[in-house]
């Protein structure tokens, strides 16, 4: 009897652990890919931003002034961002993370419901 009891808990942990290794695998898969996607985003809005420099250009009749005012552009929208939804998206971020994390755990809780 000692020895099933002990058997049971020696399964549970490697049980735990596993679910464990899930989550993390879940998170960080999520974060590999987000970011994957933040680079092509990046670079698709440079060139946007580089071609619509090039075109504020000819109409100032000065690349200086069509990259500096794409520069204004962007110094607006971080200010904005800073003042407006920097905690907001922090905690979206925060948020979804932690939810992709305890998933697993749902996961876990209900096979053992099932027993």
């Amino acid at each position: 009897m000692i020895d099933l009891f002990k058997k049971y808990v020696e399964n549970r942990i490697e049980l735990v652990k596993f679910n464990f290794i899930g989550a993390i695998a879940n998170v960080a898969a999520g974060m590999v890919s987000s970011f994957l996607l933040l680079i092509i985003g990046i670079f698709i809005l440079l060139m946007f931003s580089i071609s619509l420099a090039f075109w504020l250009s000819t109409f100032f009749e000065s690349e200086i002034i069509g990259f500096a005012i794409m520069g204004l552009f962007y110094f607006v929208l971080l200010i904005v961002y800073t003042m407006f939804a920097k905690n907001s998206v922090e905690l979206k971020i925060k948020d979804s993370i932690v939810e992709s994390a305890l998933s697993d755990e749902d996961e876990f809780n209900k096979t053992f419901d099932d027993e």
